[in-house]
């Protein structure tokens, strides 16, 4: 019974609390976004999902080293994901791109050589770089290696280009949360995305088995409505932790907009929620049957405007700032 439900609709997984090797396989082989509604997913179906879209690597929790390595393999960025990479991993990444050691806090000092000796620009990245890399590098290159370089310099640069000085003094009340806080709330809002469609699907599955049609639409509808709310409440949730500076955005009327753009709001990700509310553009899922590459519709951003904020078409938004900018 499970097979068959998912083979039908591999989003029915939600809904099955413990489901065999086989029925994650279907479903993940159909679908590999389906991993993000596994909560112990076994190696095999961690590999497979990989396979099939090394970009879904970030949604496994708790990934076999196997499975880190064949990822970053894939695609040297997922490296970002993985929490205390061993060598192996770290080696992997960085003979993707060099630039990959910009996201490895300690990597060790053989990761450090490859990386000097393969990119002169890559070498200012690496962070707590040891004594001998650092006489490598100036004599090599004549570079100066400071301890703190890599992740937290990266960062601090991405701070520092976001958004403007005024937008900062007036969000700066808010005390920043750290990354971990973030990583934190990030897996909190996947989980909880998760158990709401697991709900969701248990309800409208069970559902079908009612006595008319009347009452069968009358128990989806009441599903769809309980969803929405604990959705709304959940980033709700997410905004106080992670981005404190939307505390205060209208979540609700958010969502709304994002359904009238036919946007899946129950699929998306907690790090493109969060993308979404730091001001950045993402490219949300379309729910089913909706046109769009790969089930993804427009780019979206969220936009300060007299009314509080509000989803905007960032191509409109970016037309409007060069025309802004020719104007001055």
């Amino acid at each position: 019974v499970q097979l068959t439900a998912v083979l039908k609709d591999p989003r029915y997984l939600s809904a099955i609390r413990e489901p065999t090797e086989k029925v994650q396989l279907a479903a993940v082989q159909k679908n590999p976004e389906c991993i993000r509604h596994i909560a112990e997913p076994t190696e095999k179906v961690q590999h497979m999902a990989v396979q099939r879209s090394p970009d879904i690597f970030r949604q496994i929790r708790q990934p076999e080293e196997s499975v880190r390595l064949a990822a970053v393999q894939a695609k040297g960025e997922n490296i970002r994901y993985v929490s205390a990479p061993s060598e192996a991993v770290q080696l992997a990444a960085v003979r993707n791109d060099p630039m990959n050691i910009r996201y490895i806090e300690n990597p060790t000092e053989k990761v450090q050589s490859v990386v000097l000796n393969a990119d002169r620009d890559a070498a200012p990245f690496i962070s707590s770089p040891t004594e001998e890399i650092k006489r490598l590098a100036m004599e090599m290159y004549g570079l100066r290696l400071e301890n703190a370089a890599g992740k937290e310099a990266a960062a601090a640069r991405t701070s520092e280009t976001s958004g403007n000085s005024g937008k900062k003094a007036a969000e700066g009340v808010a005390k920043k949360p750290s990354a971990k806080q973030v990583r934190e709330a990030v897996e909190k809002l996947d989980s909880e995305i998760r158990e709401i469609n697991r709900e969701y699907f248990q309800a409208t599955y069970e559902a079908q088995y009612s006595d008319n049609a009347a009452e069968r639409e009358s128990e989806v509808s009441a599903a769809g409505k309980n969803r929405e709310k604990k959705l709304v409440k959940a980033y709700e949730k997410f905004n106080s932790a992670a981005v404190p500076e939307r505390k205060e955005c209208n979540v609700g009327k958010i969502v709304k907009e994002l359904r009238k753009e036919r946007v899946a709001v129950e699929n998306m990700k907690a790090e493109e929620w969060h993308s979404l509310m730091k001001g950045k553009a993402v490219q949300p899922p379309l729910v089913s049957g909706t046109s769009g590459a790969a089930g993804k519709g427009s780019a979206l951003m969220l936009a300060r405007t007299p009314a509080g904020y509000a989803l905007k078409a960032a191509g409109a938004i970016n037309q409007a700032s060069r025309q802004a900018n020719a104007e001055m």
